[in-house]
């Protein structure tokens, strides 16, 4: 976590080449250039700035201080990334966190509720749905005492503003005071834009951590900070899960990831096994097994063997509602359990295929189907083409339906939904479930891919592309089906990686 949140500091340096606003995150106008983003420091990113053109990093200044070494930066793209690699024991970016009286303020008025996310409570009034967008909880409790934060703003290159704008969007904090937060909000941006830090570059160096999808939306900043500080927040850089700047909300912005919905599960930080989840009775086995998996519930074979795990494609989520892809891996994957022509003794594996909070939509049995034949389909697993609804007493308990079924699956089909992010990504990670990313891909790498320096996303995740998934799912699916049954090393390396 320090490292990919560190990395935070280091992937926006230089992508300010453009600032249009019809681009993602003020790319570099040289893609090839894209292996050197985490390595040069935010010096490269605040001076290669102009505010009406862009340029190529080719036009900067090529010299740059690494615990006080002076290193050329290297203009040939195709050097070996190994070089730039060896650079990272030296790279610091030193930052500042403001403590203003009005930002302390802000600050303090969420901490109650930011503790008890991490210490494994999840406030009552913070919506579940929300789980997936806590980034600055995470992103703040690292960085008081990361060995890169400096007490001088005149020896820092980044300056962190320690808001928690998704908890007073939800009005999850202790003082829920609209009209108060809008105060603090505008006197914090005075005490800001009075300081030389905020002269030097006019905020670009200034770092907010804004991940709700709401923010993509003016009126939201507005509603939570006040206009003094949406206007404020348009100039400097964000942490975003979407980075497309069409509505010229931001000044620049990073691809962020996002938290798990493991999250509200289990206290920060701490190793996590599913079978928890049923020791501590947020569920029930029947939730969540086949009928013949029921006896090993809490010791079962992919605890010792990650290719025993129950299900082969793992799909819960909303179905209808602009979601198309969703909608046609419902009719046609659920109860397709693929087995090889070529291995007559191999089991085919059940799948998950759950629809969420589209009742009114669909004409599928609540899970776990107690009818396991379908007249199109034939035989059908306990948790495909079903509607998900868990009797737990604990409001986690869907959660943890959920997690669990993805955490006994092969595959986490992360299909796009209303634009091209996805925390489905993240669940995947979090439960060593393989994804199989299936949206626009263009637009997901360049909008909604976080830390692609840092994380090889193409060599550990499976991709198809939408448009091909369209014409046909089960053919898009089959090479990698392939892959999972017959190449057991290309799948341990994905999974090792």
């Amino acid at each position: 976590l320090r490292k990919s949140f560190g990395a935070f500091f280091v992937v926006f340096v230089g992508m300010i080449g453009t600032r249009g606003k019809e681009k993602a995150s003020c790319g570099f106008a040289n893609l090839l250039l894209l292996s050197l983003l985490q390595w040069v420091s935010l010096y490269l990113c605040v001076n290669s700035h102009h505010p009406t053109k862009s340029r190529s990093i080719s036009s900067f200044a090529r010299h740059f201080a690494f615990n006080n070494q002076r290193i050329n930066v290297i203009q040939d793209a195709s050097n070996d990334f190994a070089d730039l690699k060896a650079l990272e024991r030296d790279i610091e970016v030193p930052f500042y966190i403001y403590h203003t009286p009005a930002m302390r303020k802000l600050y303090g008025m969420c901490q109650e509720s930011a503790r008890n996310i991490l210490e494994g409570r999840w406030p009552a009034l913070l919506p579940l749905g929300d789980r997936k967008n806590v980034d600055e909880i995470y992103w703040l409790d690292q960085l008081w005492n990361d060995s890169w934060r400096t007490s001088d703003p005149d020896k820092a290159l980044v300056y962190v503003l320690p808001i928690y704008p998704v908890l007073l969007l939800h009005n999850s904090c202790n003082d829920r005071n609209r009209t108060k937060a809008h105060d603090l909000a505008a006197t914090a941006v005075k005490e800001v834009m009075e300081t030389p830090q905020w002269k030097r570059n006019g905020g670009l160096d200034h770092i907010l951590v804004a991940s709700d999808w709401r923010f993509n939306y003016p009126f939201d900043m507005t509603r939570v900070l006040g206009e003094s500080f949406a206007t404020f927040a348009k100039n400097i850089t964000q942490g975003r899960h979407l980075v497309d700047n069409h509505r010229g909300l931001f000044g620049c912005a990073v691809t962020i990831p996002h938290t798990s919905s493991l999250t509200p599960l289990h206290q920060a930080y701490q190793p996590f096994e599913k079978e928890s989840l049923l020791r501590r009775g947020l569920i029930k086995p029947t939730d969540v097994f086949e009928d013949d998996r029921l006896g090993s519930a809490f010791n079962p074979p992919s605890r010792h063997d990650w290719f025993e795990r129950d299900y082969t494609m793992f799909f819960q989520g909303k179905v209808y509602h602009d979601r198309p892809y969703r909608k046609l891996a419902f009719e046609s994957l659920a109860s397709w359990h693929y087995k090889l022509k070529a291995c007559p003794d191999c089991v085919p594996g059940t799948n998950v295929f759950v629809a969420t909070g589209d009742i009114s939509q669909t004409e599928f049995p609540f899970c776990p189907r107690q009818d396991r034949t379908t007249r199109s389909k034939g035989r059908i697993g306990r948790f495909e083409q079903c509607e998900g609804v868990v009797n737990g007493t604990h409001r986690l308990s869907e959660t943890s339906a959920f997690i669990h079924r993805l955490a006994s699956s092969k595959l986490n089909l992360c299909f796009r939904g209303r634009d091209v992010t996805s925390s489905r990504v993240v669940d995947g990670f979090a439960t060593r479930t393989i994804d199989v990313l299936i949206s626009d891909l263009d637009d997901m790498y360049k909008y909604a891919i976080p830390l692609q320096c840092e994380i090889p996303w193409k060599n550990l995740t499976y991709s198809i592309e939408g448009s091909v998934f369209e014409q046909n799912p089960r053919a898009a699916l089959k090479p990698i089906l392939d892959e999972l049954y017959k190449d057991h090393r290309a799948v341990t390396e994905k999974l090792r990686m």
